[in-house]
Formats: C-alpha cells, sequence, structure tokens
C-alpha cells in the first residue's frame, strides 16, 4: 500500500488524481456525541464518504498513518469573512489548513461572496466547504454600513435585501441589529432595526427557507430577536438570565466570537461579555464556535477555543460547538460534524489531546476535506 507523506498539500487539481480509497490508521479518535476514546481505530474512505470506522477486509491502494495523532471530525466555523483580512483564495486555504472544513460567510459588500462559495465548493478554488449570507441586511448608517450598503427606508426596502441575496443563491441571513460590544454594554436596552424591520426580515427569510442569524450584542436587541424569530445570533451578546432561558426554550443558538470581541483582555465589557456568555452556556443555549475570521486572521481560527475555556466551556463542550452543534444550527448534520458512516469524510488529525489540553487543536497536522488531503508538515 501507498502511504500518503504528511508534507503533502493536495490542491483541487491533484486531488482528482487520488485514489478513491483511503484507509486511515487514527492513533485515537473522538467521539464528539459522547465524548468518548477509541484507540487504534481504521477508518476507511470511499469516494469522498466515511465506508466504515473499524476493522475492513479493504485493501485500498492509499493508507494515511495517523498512528501519533488524535482524531476528530473537520471543524465548522459558524462566522467568518472571506473578503476582509486578505484574499478570498488565501483566506479559505488558511481556514482550511487550521482544520476548518466547513465555514459560514455571515456577510459581505456584494453578491459576489455567493459566486466565490459556488468556486470554493465545486474545487475551483481550495478550501472548506462555505455557506453564505451574501450582503449584510442592516440600516443606512447602522453598524453594517459598509461602503454604502446599508438600507434607507421601511420594512420593504429590507424586504427587498433579503430577496436579493435569495435570489442570488444565499444559504442564510445576516441582519445587523445592534452596535458592538461598548455601545451594547453602556446602553443595554439600544439597537437599531425596529421589531417591525426585523420581523420583515425574518418573515421574508422564511419565505424563501432561510434562516435568520443576527449581528445582536445588546439585552435589548436580543429581546427583539426572541421576539421576531431569530435563529441566532452570531457574536456572544450580553443577556441576563430570564433572557438565557428564553433563549434556550426558544431554540436560539449563539456563535461565541469572544477572542475577537474582547481581544482577550480584562475591561469592564470584556469581561461583562465572558460572564453573559458563561452564563448563556450554563442555560442550556446551543454555543456554536465561530470567529468572525477576517477580525480574528483567518488561520487562527483555534484560537477561539482559549476564549470559551476563559467563559468555562469544557473542552469536550468546546469541541461540539465546533462539529456538531455548527452542524445542526446551520442545517448540515446530516453530511457533517461526527465521524459516522455515511458522513462525508471531513477530519483533523492534531497532536496531542484536546480533551485534557484545548490548545491542542492549534497544533493541527493532517485535514481531510471531503475525503481529499490538506496535510500540515509535522513539526
Amino acid at each position: 500500500m501507498r502511504r500518503l507523506p504528511l508534507a503533502l498539500v493536495v490542491t483541487a487539481a491533484a486531488a482528482s488524481a487520488q485514489a478513491q480509497q483511503t484507509l486511515i490508521r487514527a492513533g485515537r479518535m473522538i467521539d464528539v456525541r459522547t465524548g468518548d476514546v477509541s484507540r487504534n481505530v481504521t477508518i476507511l474512505v470511499d469516494n469522498g464518504r466515511i465506508a466504515s470506522i473499524g476493522p475492513t477486509s479493504a485493501k485500498p491502494a492509499d493508507t494515511l498513518d495517523l498512528s501519533a495523532y488524535t482524531v476528530l471530525p473537520g471543524l465548522i466555523d459558524g462566522h467568518v469573512h472571506l473578503t476582509i483580512g486578505g484574499t478570498v483564495r488565501a483566506n479559505a486555504l488558511a481556514d482550511l489548513r487550521a482544520g476548518f472544513t466547513t465555514i459560514a460567510d455571515l456577510g459581505a459588500r456584494t453578491t459576489r461572496i455567493l459566486r466565490l462559495r459556488d468556486s470554493i465548493n465545486a474545487g475551483t478554488i481550495p478550501g472548506p466547504r462555505v455557506l453564505a449570507a451574501g450582503i449584510w441586511i442592516g440600516r443606512k448608517d447602522g453598524v453594517c454600513e459598509f461602503s454604502g450598503i446599508g438600507i434607507a427606508g421601511g420594512a420593504e426596502e429590507f424586504r427587498k435585501r433579503v430577496r436579493e441575496n435569495a435570489d442570488a443563491g444565499a444559504d442564510l441571513m445576516k441582519a445587523c441589529v445592534s452596535g458592538w460590544p461598548a455601545d451594547a454594554y453602556a446602553n443595554p436596552q439600544t439597537y437599531e432595526l425596529p421589531d417591525s424591520i426585523l420581523a420583515a426580515i425574518v418573515d421574508e427569510s422564511r419565505r424563501g427557507h432561510r434562516k435568520v442569524i443576527a449581528h445582536d450584542i445588546s439585552l435589548g436587541g436580543v429581546g427583539a430577536a426572541l421576539r421576531t424569530g431569530v435563529d441566532g445570533l452570531a457574536h456572544a451578546a450580553y443577556v441576563d438570565s430570564a433572557t438565557a432561558a428564553q433563549m434556550r426554550t426558544k431554540g436560539m443558538f449563539v456563535v461565541s466570537t469572544l477572542a475577537s470581541l474582547t481581544s482577550m483582555d480584562s475591561t469592564p465589557p470584556s469581561r461583562a461579555l465572558f460572564e453573559s456568555f458563561s452564563r448563556i452556556y450554563r442555560a442550556g443555549v446551543s454555543v456554536v464556535f465561530g470567529t468572525d475570521g477576517g477580525v480574528l486572521p483567518h488561520g487562527e481560527n483555534a484560537k477561539e477555543f482559549r476564549a470559551l475555556a476563559r467563559a468555562g466551556v469544557p473542552p469536550i463542550d468546546a469541541l461540539r460547538a465546533a462539529t456538531i452543534n455548527a452542524a445542526r444550527a446551520f442545517g448540515i448534520a446530516d453530511s457533517v460534524g461526527t465521524l459516522e458512516r455515511g458522513k462525508v469524510a471531513d477530519l483533523i488529525a492534531v497532536d496531542g489531546d484536546p480533551l485534557t489540553d484545548i490548545g491542542a487543536l492549534e497544533r493541527v497536522r493532517v485535514v481531510m476535506s471531503r475525503g481529499r488531503v490538506i496535510s500540515s508538515s509535522p513539526r
């Protein structure tokens, strides 16, 4: 059997020449559902999907020896911006090499991001699987007024933006409801979009079968999101215990982005945001891993795991935030988020045990994306 070299980086063009089957020998494998760890596991990948986990009689041409590493599902970053912080090509590849085999792009200035998404998903541009929201939906002169894309007018104008994104093929919608942490901390009841407009955005999105994720950090803004049926929050937010309980009851998920929002400092707004996120987690709200990639540099996504630890999230639940929770939130749990027979062959190998050392997730050695190997050199 031919062993795939760990220094190999497979581009989309080279990947087409790979064998259909690969036999992976994992030293340790984490089941993110249960938290159980299995040792010396054999994983058979066939035509981009997991064919079996366990003993097999198959003898494919290629084997991938990951016996020195811990293997787990490919990670999901629920909040990036591929058009921020570098070129789309460089950003997509940096996220993939960091172990993130799926990303959600939550806002751009034009719908061109959706064509770029299609190119990445087709393999023309190397990168992770991409879900994309299209153009930010926010008011003129508001928090998402980027290069004049803010919307003036009433509910119908906001409905038009939703339709524009949907017609261009957006996977979901991103609404801009509140300001940034400093403002949300100082003015907890303040938010930018009236309930009537936010309700119109949600209603129009529902017509097109799209979820709505809101940039919504203030207590008042989260209340508006709950009243109008927003599916999830794009960032950690300032909430009280009653609001956190309501979020849990209504099934709202929260994407973390703590590292980018706080810069990991100890200012009063940052401390309060960590405390609030801990409250959200303890209330049983579904926590989804996200970085605001582009604000936090692409490729440094795994630094967010340290922020989750600071907020009191145990390693296994941090892993779940970046796998099964994110897959459920974005409606792709039938394909990704766990290592199971029939799932897409998205997996990573890390140096160390992330259940005892969350920093191991910053030491990704091998990435397999849709059955194709993207490897880092061992260090």
